[in-house]
C-alpha cells in the first residue's frame, strides 16, 4: 500500500504578461466597409470640347456658344480599382460657392435630372465618371455660372455601383452615403455664354 505524502509548494507569476506570435492577428473584415491608410482619394473635374473626352478647356474661364452642350469629367486618384467614383449631386449656381442657395440641379442622387438636357455615360463602374448637360445662362444679372458636383467612392467588390435611374421615383429615393465615403466637392468654372 502507498502512504500518502505531504509535499509543501508555491507558485509565482507576473500578473501582467507580453507574448508575441509569429503571426499577424487580422480583426474581422466587413465587406461593406471601406478600409485604408494615407490620404484620402483626390478628385479632378475637367471641361471637355467635345464628346470623345479627349480635348479639355483650359483652367479659368470657359466660354460657350448659348445652347452647347458641355462634356465632364470626374476623375479619381486612387490606386485600388475596386472602388468607382459615384456622381451623387451636380448643379450649376452664380458663385463659386457649393452652399449657395440658388442651385440649378442637374444630376441627384446619381440621376439626370431632366434625361433630355443631361446624360449620364458613365458614373459607378471605375475611377472616372463622365456626363454631358445642355447648359444655358442661369437668370439674372450674373452673366457666370459655376459647376458643382458632390461625389463618392463605393467598393465594386460588395456593392453595386452604379446608380438605378429608371422612372420617376429616381428623384425621390436618396441614396445613402456614408461621410467617411464622400470626397470633397469639386467646382469648375466660370462658365459664361457667347452673347
Amino acid at each position: 500500500m502507498v502512504v500518502p505524502e505531504v509535499i509543501t509548494f508555491s507558485c509565482a507569476y507576473p500578473l501582467e504578461t507580453n507574448t508575441s506570435l509569429d503571426a499577424v492577428i487580422r480583426p474581422p473584415f466587413h465587406r461593406d466597409a471601406l478600409s485604408g491608410s494615407g490620404d484620402k482619394a483626390t478628385a479632378h473635374m475637367y471641361l471637355f470640347r467635345d464628346s470623345s473626352y479627349l480635348g479639355i478647356y483650359p483652367a479659368g474661364e470657359v466660354t460657350l456658344p448659348v445652347g452647347s452642350t458641355l462634356h465632364v469629367g470626374v476623375f479619381v486618384d486612387e490606386s485600388d480599382q475596386s472602388f468607382a467614383v459615384v456622381l451623387e449631386d451636380c448643379f450649376t449656381t452664380h458663385s463659386s460657392n457649393p452652399d449657395d442657395p440658388m442651385q440649378h440641379l442637374l444630376i441627384h442622387s446619381g440621376c439626370p435630372i431632366d434625361p433630355r438636357r443631361v446624360s449620364v455615360v458613365e458614373n459607378g463602374l471605375s475611377l472616372r465618371a463622365l456626363f454631358s448637360a445642355m447648359l444655358h445662362p442661369l437668370q439674372g444679372d450674373n452673366p457666370y455660372s459655376f459647376l458643382h458636383c458632390r461625389l463618392s467612392l463605393c467598393n465594386k467588390r460588395s456593392n453595386n455601383c452604379v446608380p438605378f435611374c429608371r422612372g420617376r421615383a429616381r428623384r425621390f429615393v436618396p441614396r445613402f452615403v456614408p461621410h467617411f465615403a464622400q470626397l470633397d466637392p469639386l467646382t469648375i468654372g466660370p462658365i459664361t455664354w457667347e452673347k
